[in-house]
């Protein structure tokens, strides 16, 4: 049986987001756990899930927002209704580059090819961790983007599902209106049992639509 739960959402931050010390971790804006969890109350989804429910709240009328300061995810953002992964997308500055080859080394994700002696980033197989611009040498590597990837609809139980990575990098203030719209568009189409996860496969491209505004804020950094 689910265990009660004191609060309709949990926030779960790995150590690199909440100050701890973590050699993956990108710099991280520590306040966003806190962002998060006063944009879920201004939604009114507290309120809302209580009137839904019969009998106490439990762990699985929970909504679970994960943030990761890499995509190592020890915050476990791929199975939370919501993940916000810490990302920077590589690109070069050729005029810096002296071809030592050690971006293509190191990278976790075997993302880095050369030609003529340059490194080429498969943006696909990247998963935009930041190692190789924190290792070159030559300070050859920058960010093109930098801010967070979006996940959506993981979930464990009778019928796990992996989060639906939402495509692009966005800034703090994205992300925000991200979650809020998500939760907006949930509690439209709330039903007894209906997990986010399913509602982000059966009604896919309706949210995409919705999104799209979130998408669109504008940053301030």
């Amino acid at each position: 049986m689910s265990k009660p739960a004191v609060e309709s959402v949990e926030i779960k931050a790995c150590r690199g987001i909440s100050g701890g010390n973590c050699r993956f971790a990108m710099p991280s804006d520590d306040t966003l756990p806190e962002a998060i969890k006063k944009v879920v109350e201004q939604t009114g989804w507290d309120g809302f899930i209580r009137t839904q429910i019969t009998g106490p709240l439990l762990h699985h009328h929970t909504f679970k927002v994960a943030v990761a300061a890499c995509p190592n995810g020890c915050s476990r953002p791929h199975i939370a209704d919501i993940g916000i992964i810490r990302a920077k997308q590589p690109v070069l500055i050729a005029s810096a580059c002296s071809h030592c080859g050690l971006c293509g080394r190191i990278c976790p994700d075997k993302a880095i090819s050369y030609n003529q002696g340059e490194p080429v980033f498969d943006l696909e197989q990247c998963m935009k961790c930041g190692l190789c611009m924190e290792k070159c040498p030559e300070r050859a590597i920058s960010a093109s983007e930098d801010g967070y990837r979006v996940v959506l609809g993981g979930k464990l139980g009778r019928h796990p599902r992996l989060a639906t990575e939402l495509g692009g990098i966005f800034c703090k203030e994205q992300v925000l209106a991200i979650i809020a719209e998500c939760l907006f568009y949930y509690m439209e189409q709330y039903r007894p049992k209906l997990r986010f996860g399913t509602l982000v496969d059966d009604n896919y491209k309706s949210l995409m639509q919705r999104l799209e505004m979130a998408k669109a804020v504008q940053c301030k950094g």
